[in-house]
């Protein structure tokens, strides 16, 4: 789903294929316990009806009035202990009503869906930029939901279901009625991540805005959204008590086929990070990045494709010739961030690295490596600015460098390779204490992409002056040490985030919101390479998004990173610094279900 460019759909297609459908495919039993019965709801909130009447006619269909106006559907509904989930179309329309409603307090949560929207084009998040233009997605559904309850002549209920942070945090394992596996992770309380346990080629983390809500310490909804994706939704009932779900999925598939069936799961906490909130907030008042976009639907929704407006690799080469080197405004500027302090220890030195194992990260990306790549490296040092470098034997080119000692005795460089046709860059991690040394090649042009960062690995040896003799036949490598494990970085006073290592091939970073809250997610494929207990290599490409490469080196002993960021957009081509200091907020127990589905 990762990569899938979604047709986006015509009313007309959608319109047909959702009146032939009308009904969604019910659970193997059959729940009989509204048949027969009324519902008469009272909702509160600024889009909520009137009116919202319910006649159960039988097990199969209802009578339902809608501010006046009455209609004849198809329904199905499942129960989970005393919770049912209704759910079903306003006839001629593509309109439906999906009601969360416990029989015991008479409460409700009721999901009111449409399809369709419209969206801004190249504009920026900060809101400086104008946007360009505006696409329709026809096929994405948007949804308003209301709090309120059963009126059995009683009054009003002195408390209703409420949203709730007490999701947040956790990570779970879902086992489906028909086999089927996921992963998924709520570091945030308007967005979760998903990874597919289905395809062990392609266990990539996508991110879903979501919605939790408390029904009680037992019972909670949990609804996520295809947005910048299918653009279905997935809306569930959770029994913590027992670690069951029923749900049912509305929406179009890859292949433009509607899906509305409910489904059954057995569920596993995989672990429980921190999250950061004062501990006497609970998230039950509205959460503030719900509200991005005013108005009916109104919730959280990244679109990084609309904002960072793809380019052909004939745009991007040319935009590239426009470059930011490591141009920042000196030592007061940079102590505004929380990066790895710059060293200085390689100047004067000389040495060679000699990569013999070449790598691509993803099984599917051989095209991300050259037909032509340099793997035999020569160096001086000639300044704290300055370096030269050769291919071994050729001619030598001077570059601008900045250089980090993330752990003892390994040095962390970055730069470019100038002349290159793709403006490729190169980053070394060379362990001076035995003669290992990780390279991190990345050019403009990736296997699926004329303009976001392709990355190749390259693990080799390193010799010179001060260098331990490399071993014969070890080298770093990929790793899963880091998968599952969960940080909240600091990269300055006013920018954090909580990186959570999803899968062996990708990962999600959140935005903290003003409470401390988890807000704006989003998922990126990316790779671990150890170097040593000390410190590990974390390189990821923000595919589906701006296309940069963000590439660092990880110490879990003194909790912090420091690496480079390199890309390409419009405004040209930069290669800059980044670093935080991290705390650590706790680990998912995940890796045994990749290694049972024969990842790395």
């Amino acid at each position: 789903m990762f990569f899938t460019n979604f047709n986006t759909m015509t009313p007309e297609e959608i319109d047909a294929k959702v009146k032939a459908n009308p009904k969604a495919a019910g659970p193997d039993e059959t729940c009989a316990c509204l048949a027969g019965g009324t519902l008469k709801l009272k909702l509160e909130g600024e889009y909520a009806p009137e009116q919202l009447d319910y006649e159960f006619k039988d097990e199969a269909t209802l009578s339902f009035t809608e501010n006046g106006q009455t209609h004849e559907a198809p329904y199905t509904v499942d129960c989970l202990g005393r919770i049912a989930l209704i759910t079903h179309l306003v006839p001629g329309t593509t309109r439906g009503w999906h009601i969360v409603y416990d029989s015991e307090t008479q409460l409700v949560t009721v999901f009111e869906t449409w399809f369709g929207i419209t969206v801004l084009v190249g504009m920026d998040l900060g809101g400086e930029r104008e946007p360009t233009g505006m696409r329709e997605i026809y096929r994405e559904i948007q949804r308003q939901y209301y709090f309120g309850y059963n009126d059995i002549g009683q009054g009003a209920p002195e408390k209703l279901h409420t949203t709730t942070n007490r999701l947040e945090g956790r990570g779970m394992h879902w086992l489906f009625g028909s086999g089927s596996e996921i992963l998924t992770y709520f570091p945030s309380v308007v967005c979760s991540t998903t990874v597919s346990l289905d395809e062990p080629e392609d266990t990539l983390t996508v991110t879903y805005p979501s919605d939790y809500i408390r029904i009680d310490d037992e019972y909670y909804i949990f609804a996520k959204w295809g947005v910048e994706f299918g653009g279905e939704m997935h809306l569930h009932v959770l029994n913590l008590l027992d670690m069951e779900a029923i749900g049912f999925e509305f929406g179009f598939n890859e292949a433009d086929e509607l899906v509305y069936e409910f489904c059954e799961a057995w569920l596993t906490v995989t672990g429980d990070i921190a999250h950061l909130e004062t501990i006497t907030l609970n998230g039950d008042k509205a959460p503030p990045m719900a509200m991005l976009r005013p108005g009916k639907g109104a919730r959280y929704g990244y679109r990084p494709r609309d904002i960072d407006v793809p380019m052909t690799n004939e745009e991007a080469l040319e935009a590239a010739k426009t470059q930011q080197i490591f141009e920042f405004g000196g030592p007061n500027i940079m102590m505004s961030r929380n990066t790895l302090e710059f060293k200085y220890d390689l100047v004067g030195k000389q040495f060679s690295l000699s990569y013999d194992h070449v790598r691509t990260p993803y099984a599917w990306s051989a095209a991300n490596t050259p037909e032509k790549l340099i793997q035999e490296y020569e160096y001086d040092f000639i300044s704290e600015e300055t370096l030269k470098w050769r291919e071994r034997g050729g001619d030598w080119h001077e570059e601008k460098y900045v250089c980090f000692e993330p752990a003892r005795d390994i040095w962390f460089f970055m730069h470019m390779l100038t002349g290159d046709p793709d403006h490729a860059s190169i980053a070394h991690a060379v362990d001076f204490s035995n003669g290992l040394t990780t390279g991190v090649y990345g050019r403009i042009g990736s296997w699926r992409s004329g303009w976001e960062i392709g990355a190749t690995v390259l693990f080799g040896t390193a010799a010179g002056e001060s260098i331990a003799p490399a071993p014969f036949s070890k080298r770093h490598d990929f790793t899963t040490d880091l998968v599952g494990k969960a940080y909240a970085w600091a990269y300055s006073e006013t920018m954090s985030s909580i990186h959570v290592y999803s899968s062996p091939d990708s990962y999600s970073w959140t935005i903290f919101q003003g409470d401390n809250s988890g807000g704006a997610t989003w998922s990126s494929p990316g790779f671990y390479i150890k170097l040593r207990e000390d410190a590990y290599l974390f390189q990821w490409v923000e595919e589906n998004c701006n296309g940069s490469q963000g590439l660092v080196c990880i110490n879990p002993q003194i909790m912090h990173d420091g690496g480079f960021f390199f890309g390409v957009s419009h405004n040209g081509l930069r290669l800059n610094i980044t670093g935080a200091y991290a705390r650590s907020l706790g680990t998912f127990n995940v890796n045994p279900y990749f290694d049972d589905k024969g990842n790395l």
